[in-house]
């Protein structure tokens, strides 16, 4: 019997990084005001804003269309 260990089968394909969509754009795109964001995000009806590089906050655009497809 053959065994065969090849390197790409044994490799994870990880997602490159993504675009984050900033508080002004997210309430734009809900149509909602910053008070009422939060209170969906302390409720657990909205996922939690992801923090990088020292205070840059917002959402992934897949943390977006993934609370999209729940939701809508």
């Amino acid at each position: 019997m053959k065994h065969e260990n090849s390197l790409s089968a044994t490799i994870r394909h990880l997602p490159g990084p993504q675009r984050l969509i900033r508080i002004r754009e997210m309430l734009d795109l809900l149509n909602c005001s910053r008070t009422t964001l939060y209170r969906w995000v302390l409720s657990g009806e909205f996922p939690e804003p992801k923090k990088r590089s020292g205070r840059t906050m917002g959402w992934t655009v897949t943390q977006y269309e993934q609370w999209l497809n729940s939701c809508c």
